[in-house]
């Protein structure tokens, strides 16, 4: 169940280093401050749904999510997974004010949601944090055309390999982690069907390339990946 609180300390006192926010001035701070509210979601709750009208700046202080677009037929592809200190703006508030993906809890989650409002006049008002922003969904585009290149010309080997090397480098920072993503997850990440995943997954763990015990892997043979990756 989600829970929402607006008893926060100020944004000042936050221990979460948010990109962007530290160009904010102690006004600026004062604008997020006074709009903002904290809300905990439970894992496979829907924080962001696609469609729908752009109402906050969603800040991730704990938690994994998952940012996924939803296609025909209730299928789903993920396009990135959001850590502690990423935050969630749609492209869809400086266009047609609408959410064109969906974001949901792998875990449980801890947020500040930031009113639409309070973020417009800080993003008008400060042009670093305004330029932050940008690059922000700038990084969003090139994970989308990364994804889409990778879909055309990358065999279902290749997709995999890249999402092993994603969530090492990108989400978990290590070769070897634990992750909450069931394999439905990270099959909708690698754009491959769940039974294509868990085959390549063993193939993979039967040529020594990733240790794999449930949800915890170990890439062992790092250079076999890339090149695998590479070649797709």
């Amino acid at each position: 169940m989600t829970h929402t609180s607006n008893h926060l300390n100020g944004c000042h006192d936050c221990n979460m280093k948010f990109n962007g926010f530290d160009t904010l001035s102690e006004l600026q701070l004062n604008t997020f401050k006074d709009s903002h509210c904290k809300v905990e979601y439970r894992k496979g709750e829907t924080i962001i749904k696609q469609g729908a009208r752009c109402s906050n700046l969603v800040c991730i202080k704990s938690g994994y999510v998952k940012m996924h677009v939803e296609g025909l037929g209730g299928k789903s592809v993920i396009v990135k997974v959001l850590k502690p200190g990423d935050f969630i703006i749609s492209p869809g508030i400086f266009d047609d004010n609408k959410n064109h993906f969906s974001a949901s809890a792998i875990t449980d989650v801890n947020t500040c949601l930031i009113s639409i409002e309070a973020f417009r006049k800080v993003f008008h008002d400060n042009d670093n944090f305004a330029e932050s922003v940008l690059k922000h969904n700038h990084q969003l585009m090139q994970t989308l055309y990364h994804q889409l290149i990778n879909l055309s010309h990358k065999k279902m080997t290749g997709r995999v390999a890249d999402t092993l090397l994603y969530l090492s480098k990108e989400v978990y920072e290590s070769n070897t982690f634990y992750t909450t993503l069931s394999r439905q997850d990270m099959a909708d990440l690698s754009s491959v069907s769940k039974e294509s995943l868990i085959r390549i997954l063993k193939d993979f763990k039967d040529s020594g390339i990733v240790v794999v015990e449930g949800n915890q892997f170990k890439i062992q043979a790092l250079n076999t990946l890339q090149n695998i990756s590479k070649v797709g």
